[in-house]
């Protein structure tokens, strides 16, 4: 009897060790790890990068605290749930784990000293300006020297929050000069101030300055339309001589972004070196051939010309993101093209996924105009004739004499000649008619798409398909 308690003891013993040890090694173990990784990135200045780091450690601590709730880890997992949601951009879940953490007494001085420097972060984040700053003041010149420099970079940034320019000005002066450049980019991009950002961002590329959050810098900057600047900055750095590494995302980048615009040979430039600086990165050089292949979209006029370009990828070109998602609008511009309904719905839907999805304007534009030609009658006719003039400048005046002439009171030539289209009777019902069909389109072509990976699927695996399926 007393073998057999001391047995059972002895069990219990090993059992609570071993959960012990697999809360340590599945969630602790790898949520220090990733919080290594991520502090370094932020020691590198690279905070777009950390953030994803931080993340990985915060929902490894988190699964100790769901799965082991009383273990010896508690007040670690804690530390590192806190601080990971806080830097990674989820402060409402981070700083209810760091006032926890915080709460219980005897944690080292350092570890406390980073839980309040993250409490502060996402006070300034959340603009709780008052106590981030009184917080920040107490940390400036605490031991550990990484902890002193991100807290006096976020004390200057809650001071510029705060329009305090004197003590922004103290603490950016207790910074490297280089970081205080990152900051001015930060902020000019924050304002919406673009021309400066481009400015201070060219003066970093001449330096062979880069960081990771660059490309995020530079897709901004695009999307902002100062296009000239993005390619003066990408010039700057190439000439540089930057790690092929680092210049080939900005390269695919750039010529991704060109491509969707339509920004036809900026975009092949971009793209091309890009898949000179691959090297060894295959997705990178798969995606790029996939795009310079299918480059002509643009000049195509029918499907025949992009089946025949199709018809030529080879395989590396096929199993890129890029021509899936391809094959995927060109199967729904089918579906809708060929669809015969009455209102002509579908065959607006399939000029517009031409014209925005497939990039390829001239067959937008013939499958608008077919519309106005077989299906005068419709609601969308009108409408199909003003979107066919939007695409060529060099037709619009025929088209726009067409339609003022055929459709007088239509909406669409009251909103041209500066009147009130939703009095028109077609306003609301053309619009119905688009929404109707979309809906009805959409649920076809996903059935449609399922059933082809679904066959594909069982191709590759040798499969048979369930009873009473195709």
């Amino acid at each position: 009897m007393h073998n057999s308690r001391r047995l059972r003891s002895t069990l219990l013993v090993v059992i609570a060790l071993g959960s012990s040890g697999c809360a340590y090694y599945n969630g602790i173990y790898n949520a220090k790890e990733a919080a290594h990784r991520a502090e370094i990135a932020l020691r590198q200045g690279q905070e777009g990068q950390s953030h994803a780091k931080f993340q990985e450690s915060a929902e490894a601590a988190e699964t100790v605290l769901v799965r082991f709730p009383k273990s010896r880890w508690r007040t670690r997992a804690l530390y590192l749930a806190g601080r990971g949601e806080a830097l990674g951009s989820d402060c409402e879940m981070g700083v209810t784990r760091l006032r926890q953490y915080l709460a219980i007494p005897g944690e080292s001085t350092g570890d406390r000293d980073r839980a309040r420097l993250a409490l502060s972060i996402c006070d300034v984040v959340h603009r709780r300006l008052p106590v981030a700053r009184a917080r920040l003041d107490s940390l400036v010149n605490v031991k550990d020297a990484e902890t002193a420099r991100q807290a006096r970079l976020w004390a200057a940034r809650a001071a510029v929050a705060d329009n305090d320019r004197e003590a922004a000005a103290h603490f950016f002066s207790t910074l490297d000069a280089t970081a205080i450049q990152w900051e001015f980019v930060t902020a000019s991009l924050q304002g919406a101030d673009y021309a400066r950002a481009e400015s201070l961002l060219i003066r970093r590329a001449q330096l062979g300055d880069w960081r990771p959050d660059v490309t995020t810098a530079l897709r901004e900057l695009w999307n902002a339309g100062r296009v000239d600047g993005v390619e003066e900055i990408v010039r700057q750095y190439d000439a540089a001589r930057l790690r092929d590494s680092w210049r080939v995302n900005m390269h695919y980048l750039i010529g991704d972004l060109d491509l969707q615009s339509g920004k036809d040979s900026l975009a092949r430039r971009h793209l091309f070196t890009a898949r000179q600086l691959a090297g060894t990165d295959t997705v990178i050089q798969r995606e790029s051939a996939a795009r310079l292949a299918l480059m002509g979209m643009s000049r195509f006029e029918s499907l025949a010309e992009v089946d025949t370009v199709i018809a030529r990828l080879d395989s590396t070109a096929k199993r890129s993101v890029y021509f899936r998602r391809l094959s995927d609008q060109l199967l729904l511009y089918r579906m809708l093209q060929s669809d015969t309904e009455s209102t002509g719905a579908s065959w607006f839907l399939a000029a517009e996924v031409a014209r925005d999805s497939l990039h390829a304007p001239k067959i937008a534009y013939g499958q608008f105009v077919k519309l106005a030609r077989d299906k005068p009658g419709t609601l969308l006719a009108p409408k199909a004739l003003h979107a066919a003039a939007t695409i060529f400048p060099d037709s619009s005046s025929l088209l726009m004499a067409r339609l003022v002439s055929a459709y007088p009171l239509s909406s669409v030539v009251a909103w041209m000649r500066g009147g009130d289209p939703t009095t028109s009777a077609d306003f609301a019902a053309s619009d119905s008619l688009l929404r109707k069909g979309w809906l009805s389109s959409a649920r076809s072509f996903a059935d449609t798409l399922k059933k082809l990976r679904d066959a594909a699927e069982r191709a590759r695996t040798g499969k048979l398909a369930p009873a009473g399926r195709p």
